[in-house]
């Protein structure tokens, strides 16, 4: 079986910092994103939108939070 196998996205209390001494891009962030549902993501300019995905995707680490993938968290799963 492959993962992700539903796509269940569950962001938990996720802060994110580009660096120390930095205010948040992220603070605090709680959001469960269903399989299959469609999200767009809105907000101002300097809102946090790119520094989600960033998140995400794992190009930044978070400062506290975690980030769940169909129960998995992404900061155990290691990248090959």
């Amino acid at each position: 079986m492959k993962w992700p196998n539903k796509g269940d996205v569950d962001f938990n209390q996720v802060t994110m910092k580009y660096r120390e001494g930095l205010e948040p891009s992220i603070n605090k962030l709680d959001v469960k994103i269903k399989a299959g549902m469609k999200v767009g993501i809105v907000g101002r300019t300097g809102a946090g939108k790119s520094s989600i995905l960033q998140a995400l995707f794992r190009l930044v680490e978070l400062s506290e939070g975690n980030i769940h993938i169909d129960g998995a968290n992404l900061r155990e799963i290691g990248l090959h």
